[in-house]
């Protein structure tokens, strides 16, 4: 069996002062079958600067010249079309997606999930994050019961490449796309593996507090579409309940 081929690809938007240290958490990787992918929405603030140093040359760490093997800065349409355009330039075996704002979390991380995934090159697998700065680990297996409450955080899953070639970001969603891309996947039986490991320092502080209206106005009928009626039960029951306990709180007499 040939070496695994694992896609990285980040996706920035003037994120010159935090870029570098993500390229670094990914060139200093000691597993080697890496492709790095950088899609850039057109920043202007020095980010492609440094994207050229690692992808044409002149970086100051000699080794990591030439590490990136495609990017483009571009105008897109938001996170999941530069997600998009990153599954499309990508020619590996797994896909794994990291904002330029975040970290590998340490320069061993890619070598663990590779003895993970030879196992078996035809499912989804996935570890955990932790929440920086705050410090505060997201982990734990899913099942369908828990991914109708929350979503498997996307900096922590290495996706084989060819299912996101067939089943693209859907970009009505422009938050929580990765989120109905796992119930896709779910619902059509492609397995999804824990993996006991940090997968990533993932920076909270560029998170979007907006939401995703379209998403949202959704959420119910598509779990119970992708996930069936118990698990959409017990969510509607638990939102219930928390709609309840915050109005009680907000309107206290």
């Amino acid at each position: 069996m040939q070496p695994l081929k694992i896609s990285v690809v980040t996706v920035s938007y003037n994120a010159a002062a935090t870029i570098e240290e993500t390229i670094l958490s990914v060139v200093d990787q000691t597993y080697n079958n890496i492709e790095y992918i950088v899609i850039d929405g057109g920043s202007i603030d020095g980010t492609v600067d440094i994207i050229k140093r690692y992808a044409e040359g002149g970086c100051k760490y000699g080794k990591h010249n030439n590490f990136i093997s495609y990017w483009v800065s571009e105008p897109d349409k938001g996170i999941y079309d530069a997600m998009n355009k990153g599954i499309a330039a990508a020619t590996g075996d797994y896909i794994y997606f990291i904002g330029g704002d975040d970290l590998v979390f340490d320069d061993k991380i890619f070598q663990k999930v590779s003895s993970y995934i030879n196992s078996n090159r035809s499912d989804v697998f996935y570890g955990d994050v932790v929440f920086q700065p705050i410090g505060k680990r997201y982990a734990g297996k899913f099942s369908k019961w828990k991914l109708a409450h929350k979503n498997i955080c996307h900096q922590a899953i290495f996706y084989p490449l060819y299912i996101l070639k067939k089943y693209l970001y859907d970009l009505k969603y422009p938050v929580y796309a990765d989120y109905y891309e796992n119930l896709i996947l779910w619902h059509l039986g492609i397995k999804f593996n824990y993996m006991p490991l940090n997968i990533c320092n993932f920076s909270i502080e560029g998170t979007s507090n907006n939401g995703d209206i379209a998403f949202n106005k959704m959420r119910s009928a598509l779990i119970k579409s992708y996930l069936g009626f118990l698990p959409w039960s017990c969510y509607r029951l638990k939102d219930l309940g928390h709609r309840l306990f915050k109005g009680r709180t907000s309107n206290p007499k």
